[in-house]
């Protein structure tokens, strides 16, 4: 009964608030986006003298809201050195037990600056990327100060410094928040929501780290008339991340909330005459209704789902599929110049055991390789297991460079050359068999790799220690395989 007595009132006071502001909320909107990449702000470069310039502006509209600072009586949190500073401010939330659990809502405030070519001074407003989220999260937070008695779980508003130079800010908050991390129960990144009208929808993304995300962010009681709300399980990208990644990192879930790059991103052209208003009002009203949903619902609870690319340490064991194209050529261990190469390939299946920066993978594929020759060009299919050990590069990034070494061994079932078997070949007159060349290959494996996210590519040269041929050749010499190829895997 309780429960439902709040939603009515809760209900009941956002009608008020919308009927009051709806004139208004776009007004408010443009004043902040054009005030943000105004030409007198260059940009909003971290560090620089006119990233303060908009903090002091964020500020200021916090303060006359009432919203109260964070941490003591500044908004600013200085990091890296006091090089940068986020800004941080709390709406109290009314329940004596989930007050001190917290919603945070993000939008980082600085982008490139400017740069002078010939002459001219060429200015990165970032109307779009990112005036757009710091103007919704000021607004957000007009909302939810207004229906603050309605509030159980407290709001934390935070302007991000240095996202662009890599996540700095966030990662900083994430790694050193002034409360215990697990008392974080959501964080939103709002980045780029300012053309609506022309994505068509905004898009909430990771709607799986919570439990029945999809419901709530697509409550009919939470979409504006007039909205297209469009949901994905998991951010994907490792190319366009947000300031979601620090915090996911360390199993708090979280939305990415953008109309996506639509925008003129990272150029000039981003300014704030081209800011759809209508439809960022539309998304402020949403983040309002969604944000006081998860205050509101004392079940609300993780799903314990994390995105692959913000996975800090990969999983113990992996197992995928790999593919590879190359050449391999003769190789002769005495007199004879080397043979010319031909294409090779081959697919199988891989496996990885992780260890900090060290990973062991043993792999198993079906390869063909070939080669020319004197006699005619040699084929041959075969099983090929490497067993390489892998030195890894570690931290937060999704994307990691190494290099590997190791044995394998390759067993050729199958050999031609002119048409002809060079295996299992029929002694003439007898009962037996004889092979020109062996079956046989054993050698050592190194090269190097790149992994994003799921995604294997490699460089990998193959040297055996086995000759090829049974017998020498008249210079005294026997043949050697050696191949190298470039591979792709992809691990489930």
């Amino acid at each position: 009964m309780k429960k439902i007595f709040f939603i009515i009132v809760w209900q009941f006071a956002l009608l008020i608030q919308v009927a009051y502001s709806q004139a208004t909320l776009e007004d408010r909107l443009k004043q902040h986006v054009y005030t943000l990449a105004a030409d007198s702000l260059m940009g909003r470069k971290a560090g620089s003298e006119y990233i303060r310039m908009a903090a002091d502006y964020i500020a200021a509209q916090w303060k006359e809201i009432g919203i109260a600072p964070l941490v003591g009586d500044s908004y600013f949190i200085p990091f890296m050195d006091d090089k940068y500073h986020n800004l941080a401010g709390v709406i109290e939330g009314s329940d004596p037990v989930l007050k001190y659990e917290y919603i945070i809502v993000g939008a980082h405030h600085d982008h490139l600056g400017f740069k002078t070519e010939n002459g001219e001074t060429v200015i990165y407003n970032g109307a779009d990327d990112n005036a757009s989220g710091v103007a919704a999260i000021i607004e957000l937070g007009r909302n939810l100060k207004a229906m603050q008695p309605l509030l159980r779980r407290s709001v934390i508003l935070i302007a991000f410094d240095a996202e662009e130079l890599g996540l700095h800010g966030s990662n900083d908050f994430a790694a050193n928040p002034p409360f215990p991390a697990e008392n974080i129960k959501l964080m939103i990144s709002i980045d780029m929501v300012g053309w609506y009208q022309e994505s068509g929808y905004i898009k909430y993304m990771g709607t799986s780290t919570i439990r029945n995300g999809k419901q709530l962010l697509l409550a009919e009681s939470s979409v504006p008339n007039g909205l297209n709300v469009r949901t994905q399980k998991f951010e994907k990208s490792v190319f366009t991340a947000t300031d979601t990644r620090g915090f996911a990192q360390r199993g708090i879930p979280t939305f990415a909330v953008t109309t996506g790059l639509k925008s003129p991103y990272h150029k000039p052209e981003d300014m704030a005459h081209l800011i759809d208003y209508e439809g960022m009002a539309l998304i402020t009203e949403h983040l309002t209704n969604v944000v006081a949903a998860v205050s509101q619902d004392d079940s609300f609870q993780a799903s314990g789902k994390v995105a692959s690319i913000h996975q800090s340490r990969p999983r113990r064991f992996i197992l995928g599929i790999s593919a590879n194209v190359g050449t391999n050529y003769h190789h002769y261990t005495a007199g004879a110049i080397d043979g010319k190469s031909k294409f090779s390939g081959g697919i199988g299946l891989t496996g990885q055991f992780n260890y900090k920066f060290l990973a062991i993978r043993p792999e198993v594929y079906f390869d063909f390789i070939n080669a020319k020759h004197p006699s005619g060009d040699i084929s041959t299919q075969g099983i090929t297991a490497p067993l390489n050990i892998f030195v890894l590069t570690t931290g937060s990034s999704p994307i990691a460079i190494g290099a590997f070494v190791g044995p394998y061994y390759s067993y050729r079932f199958k050999g031609e050359q002119n048409g002809s078997t060079i295996f299992d070949i029929p002694i003439d007159g007898g009962t037996g068999y004889y092979n020109e060349f062996k079956r046989e290959e054993i050698g050592l494996n190194f090269g190097f790799e790149m992994q994003i996210v799921k995604f294997r590519l490699g460089y990998t040269n193959r040297r055996p220690f086995t000759n090829f041929t049974q017998a020498k050749n008249p210079d005294g010499a026997h043949i050697r395989n050696r191949t190298s190829f470039f591979s792709l895997g992809y691990a489930f």
